[in-house]
């Protein structure tokens, strides 16, 4: 055996017995680095935690990268890969011939030589095991099919994060939708040429986006956001109409830029196209909901009348939910209207007679008011005229009694408690859950 051949032994040794450590580290990193997935593992099953698997193949990760780092760091040299192979018999040989390699003389040839003689008669019992010991291996596997069924294994909890990590994604691009609003705004209302109330009409826009900003920041469930959208799809609305409003004001003679103009009106159709945007994403299926009552159903029989006091016997009044049954009290008058819209309805009064409901359809009869007398508006939840309230009286009117003061059409009654409604959603007056019972109480009526 030459001197490179000798080297080369050793080089061979070297290598072998820094994979040797590798794989050993690496055993130890990834046992701690299972055991501390399947820790979060067990966490997602008691508390809402979405990035559990993804902790768990960082910890993973992170082992093998603690693993190369410290074979790296502690890896073997060539003169202690020497002493290492002189302990399977070879008596410090090996090591003293190495470390003599450069030096001269008859003693250190003649070590060398012998040195060299010996590595190459006895190289087969140089054995340097590979794998580490079985045992470690074993609970390894054990640990990593454990983390993966926990990984696997469907949960409540696991569910619910899902459900609560889409709910903030959401939540957050509104957020962001909303600061870009708020920022468009506010750069409006900054401008010298409108008058104090539209800058007042403007800040009031602020204030209500940034309502719904801290709403979005708040939800926690697929209910909340539901009531968060609902709240913002009626704020757009509204806002859009306002600026369409006063961006067609402006143009009308105000003293403004084309700038402003163009872009109040462009925020006007930005708010309108994300309000038809929110009302298709959360309300979709919800305009089928009149029709399980048999309202804008075609060829449907609806019950929707109410008691037919009043009626004109004979008459038949074309429209929708006809309310006041013609022909004898306590009529129930059946629809049986196209499209819910200026439909023909003929029921049958329970007392006799038949009639026909009437409603916003057209019909000869004039229509029902409601009368509303002049009460005294001392309360801050009440709202009416507060004068001539001692003068009330009732009198007869063309289908019985009423009492006398404003007279006005259920038709408007119905429109100023609906917007008064929708305006107390908007400022969340109501208990979260109630919006959807408030619009389809509502809906009733149309």
């Amino acid at each position: 055996m030459g001197q490179s051949e000798f080297v080369k032994t050793i080089r061979n040794c070297q290598r072998r017995l820094n994979l040797a450590g590798f794989l050993k580290k690496l055993v130890t990193a990834l046992r701690i680095g299972a055991g501390v997935g399947i820790f979060f593992q067990a966490v997602s099953f008691v508390i809402p935690l979405y990035y559990a698997g993804l902790y768990a193949g960082l910890a993973l990760m992170l082992a093998l990268l603690a693993a190369c780092l410290a074979a790296y760091m502690g890896r073997t040299g060539m003169e202690w890969t020497a002493l290492v192979m002189d302990s399977f018999g070879f008596d410090e040989r090996i090591v003293t011939a190495y470390g003599n390699l450069e030096k001269e003389g008859v003693l250190v040839e003649l070590q060398r030589a012998d040195a060299m003689r010996q590595l190459q008669a006895h190289q087969d019992k140089i054995r340097i095991t590979l794998l580490p010991p079985w045992k470690k291996t074993g609970s390894l596997a054990g640990l990593l099919v454990v983390l993966l069924v926990l990984v696997l294994l469907p949960s409540g909890m696991k569910d619910r994060a899902k459900e609560l990590h889409s709910v903030k994604e959401e939540a957050k691009e509104k957020t962001e939708e909303l600061e870009e609003l708020v920022e468009a705004l506010e750069q409006l209302e900054q401008q010298e040429e409108l008058t104090p109330e539209q800058q007042a009409m403007l800040q009031e826009m602020i204030e209500s986006l940034q309502a719904s900003q801290s709403e979005y920041q708040q939800v926690s469930s697929n209910e909340m956001m539901r009531a968060a959208t609902e709240k913002l799809n009626y704020r757009y609305e509204n806002m859009g109409s306002q600026l369409a409003s006063l961006a067609q004001s402006l143009q009308n003679g105000a003293a403004v830029s084309p700038v402003t103009e163009e872009s109040l009106q462009a925020l006007s159709d930005k708010m309108q196209e994300m309000s038809g945007a929110q009302l298709a994403q959360g309300n979709a299926g919800q305009s089928g909901n009149n029709g399980a009552n048999g309202q804008n159903g075609q060829s449907g029989n609806g019950q929707s009348g109410q008691s037919g006091q009043n009626g004109n016997g004979g008459q038949n009044g074309g429209g929708q939910n006809g309310q006041s049954g013609n022909g004898g009290q306590n009529g129930q008058n059946g629809q049986n209207g196209q499209s819910g819209n200026n439909g023909n309805g003929n029921g049958n009064g329970q007392n006799g007679g038949s009639g026909g409901g009437r409603g916003t359809g057209t019909s000869d009869t004039p229509h029902d008011y409601v009368s509303i007398p002049n009460d005294i508006a001392d309360s801050g939840n009440l709202t009416g005229n507060a004068v001539d309230h001692d003068a009330s009286e009732y009198f007869h009117a063309q289908n019985g009694l009423s009492w006398e003061g404003t007279h006005m059409s259920h038709e408007a009654v119905i429109g100023s408690y609906e917007q008064n409604a929708y305006e107390g959603i908007a400022a969340g007056k109501y208990p979260s859950g109630m919006e959807e019972i408030i619009k389809e109480y509502f809906s009733n009526f149309n």
